[in-house]
């Protein structure tokens, strides 16, 4: 066998075998795509670390169905709130603002009182599906409130133990 014949035949190995394993790397990339975006919804059970899905305020609310009035970009937009505590509340609206968006409200209280206060979205559920909700809205922690505000927050807690 001359040098020519054998290099021949080595080139002949080498890109058999350089197809081989292109042909697997592709076929091995579209089993596990096709794995991994089956549009099937896979749920594994796992352990979650502890403290997770614990409750993460600090301060206990109460429900309550006041109505609220947000100075937003858009204008004044009425909304309900649904649950408060002295830290925040759940503001019940069809559109929630963005998160970390600070804004002003109007919370209408008892006897039509009206109780200004300065709040920050920490939290929306504008990206859940209508199904899987029961209020849209989001969740606002208190930056500034009034006296007055802090002082009806108490009452109702202890109205309600």
């Amino acid at each position: 066998m001359n040098i020519f014949s054998t290099l021949k035949l080595f080139n002949f190995w080498l890109l058999t075998t350089i197809l081989f394993a292109a042909v697997l790397i592709v076929l091995l990339y579209y089993f596990l795509k096709g794995r991994n975006h089956s549009g099937l919804d896979y749920h594994t059970s796992m352990k979650l670390p502890q403290g997770v899905g614990e409750e993460k305020r600090k301060h206990p609310r109460i429900e309550i169905n006041w109505p609220v009035l947000m100075e937003t970009s858009d204008g004044t937009v009425e909304a309900e709130i649904k649950n408060i505590s002295l830290g925040g509340a759940f503001i019940c609206c069809k559109k929630p603002l963005p998160l970390e968006k600070v804004f002003r409200l109007t919370v209408i209280g008892p006897d039509n009182e009206h109780l200004e206060a300065t709040a920050k979205v920490v939290c929306s559920n504008l990206n859940v599906p209508d199904e899987k909700i029961v209020n849209r809205g989001m969740g606002v922690r208190f930056i500034k409130m009034s006296d007055r505000h802090i002082q009806l927050v108490r009452q109702i807690f202890q109205e309600g133990d």
